[in-house]
């Protein structure tokens, strides 16, 4: 079972919505009225004064860790790694094929 410091996870539990949709997912963030937001994804998810509610789906929630694990069907690790940014995608690996060594001139 993989361990997570729990220095990370009060770091995660404390990232605020708003903060964490501008800084990774800046397309997704809607400025509503006021203080309010919602998601270019669900219009009827509403985040104000650090909470944020799913009202057609009626759940709710205070950070993102909360958002990601109840919205994005994540799981705890995979939410902490996300926030945190230590979830790495690797690129894909390019080989070129292998030179052909020099042809001896033709006599």
């Amino acid at each position: 079972m993989p361990y997570i410091d729990p220095e990370m996870i009060l770091q995660a539990k404390q990232t605020d919505l708003v903060a964490y949709l501008q800084n990774y997912e800046p397309q997704e963030l809607v400025h509503f009225s006021g203080n309010v937001y919602c998601t270019r994804t669900h219009n009827s998810l509403k985040i104000s004064n650090g909470k944020w509610c799913w009202h057609r789906r009626g759940i709710g929630g205070r950070s993102a860790l909360d958002y990601l694990i109840k919205v994005r069907d994540m799981s705890f690790l995979e939410a902490v790694e996300q926030i945190m940014g230590r979830a790495t995608i690797q690129p894909p690996v390019f080989v070129s094929p292998p030179k052909e060594p020099p042809k001896a001139p033709s006599e």
